[in-house]
């Protein structure tokens, strides 16, 4: 299986993989995982679904996870579980290298 990943619910970039990952977008790494049952996964994405340190599998086939970057869920307050994120077209990695346009809004969008 190739690389999968969702939108963050706060700054609606992708979850990303640690792979090439733009100087200024490693926080974009660290995800927050909100599950239904009220879990919280907090960890790295490592782009195949997993989410460490323990390697937690986020169950996307059948679930409905909500991911956020830490950063962006920190500055949201932490909220609670609200429903299932946005699968990545990106695949939190086919992505161009942004702007540095680009890099603000996203710092922006996560404050």
């Amino acid at each position: 299986m190739g690389f999968f990943s969702w939108q963050c619910k706060g700054c609606d970039h992708s979850i990303k993989s640690p792979y090439s990952l733009p100087e200024g977008w490693e926080y974009m790494n660290e995800a927050v995982l909100l599950e239904p049952s009220g879990s919280i996964i907090m960890g790295m994405y490592d782009g195949y679904g997993r989410i460490g340190p323990g390697d937690y599998e986020v169950n996307w086939e059948t679930g409905d996870p909500e991911m956020w970057h830490k950063k962006c869920w920190e500055n949201a307050g932490k909220p609670e579980y609200t429903g299932a994120s946005d699968s990545a077209a990106d695949q939190g990695f086919f992505y161009d290298d942004p702007s540095s346009k680009e890099m603000q809004e996203a710092l922006e969008a996560s404050e």
